[in-house]
Parts: C-alpha cells; sequence; structure tokens
C-alpha cells in the first residue's frame, strides 16, 4: 500500500500579520471616554439645576 502525501494548509495572509496594539492609542482611547463621561455628568447637573430654578420661578406668585 502507498503511503499518502500529507498536505500542508497554507495560512491566509490576513491572519499572519496580527496589528499590535498600541498602548499609547488605548490609554488616549480611556481618557477620551472618561472625558465624555464627565462632561455629560456636568450637563445633566446644569440641567437638572436650570429645571429646579424655573420650577421655583414658576411656583412664585
Amino acid at each position: 500500500m502507498a503511503t499518502r502525501k500529507r498536505i500542508v494548509k497554507k495560512v491566509p495572509d490576513f491572519r499572519v500579520t496580527r496589528v499590535e496594539k498600541d498602548p499609547e492609542e488605548d490609554d488616549l482611547k480611556k481618557v477620551k471616554a472618561r472625558i465624555i463621561k464627565e462632561l455629560e455628568e456636568t450637563q445633566k447637573s446644569k440641567n437638572e439645576w436650570l429645571d429646579n430654578e424655573m420650577e421655583k420661578n414658576l411656583k412664585k406668585p
């Protein structure tokens, strides 16, 4: 009986090259997310304060 040739499969090029993540880029993304979160919180507090002031002014005769 003849032995069979082993077929070696080649990995496609797009799977071979992995892009290294830049730690500086990750840090920038974290900082950006934190700043956006802080801005949203301050905007919410401003809106709440304005709503409270408007209610006070409307209640006064």
